[in-house]
């Protein structure tokens, strides 16, 4: 199994015009998305639990995740990556009495994958003609 990617012309936006640089970056061709009962009943093949088991446990996990996140705390699973959660301002603030509780929302859900599944994601890539 291979990777596809394309090699689409980019250009380098931050210098001024006259030292601008283009250059050729790899974009990967995503050939579709696998949702979560295709990946359960993939994963049960060859095992004793089935889809519905593993979709149920997967399921109670996020679920578990979210609540873990709404008291503050990071997320990791040993072997996949860590998950946290940043945060906003709804307006520019110079001194700390101007910023209430009210005005802060999530801002986003960060996952940082970890160093082991890096190294067992050995992918082969192929340029898609």
């Amino acid at each position: 199994m291979s990777i596809f990617y394309r090699l689409d012309e980019q250009t380098d936006n931050l210098n001024p015009e006259e030292k601008r640089k283009r250059g050729l970056y790899p974009r990967v061709i995503r050939q579709r998305t696998v949702g979560l009962r295709e990946l359960c009943e993939r994963a049960a093949k060859g095992t004793t639990f089935n889809a519905i088991e593993l979709e149920a446990g997967v399921q109670l996990a996020v679920k578990r995740l979210v609540e873990e996140l709404a008291d503050g705390n990071h997320v990791c699973i040993e072997g996949f990556g860590t998950f946290s959660v940043s945060a906003k301002s709804s307006r520019p603030a110079t001194k700390q009495h101007d910023i209430r509780a009210e005005s802060i929302s999530l801002k986003r859900i960060v996952f940082k994958t970890s160093k082991i599944l890096m190294k067992r994601s050995i992918f082969q890539f192929r340029r898609k003609s």
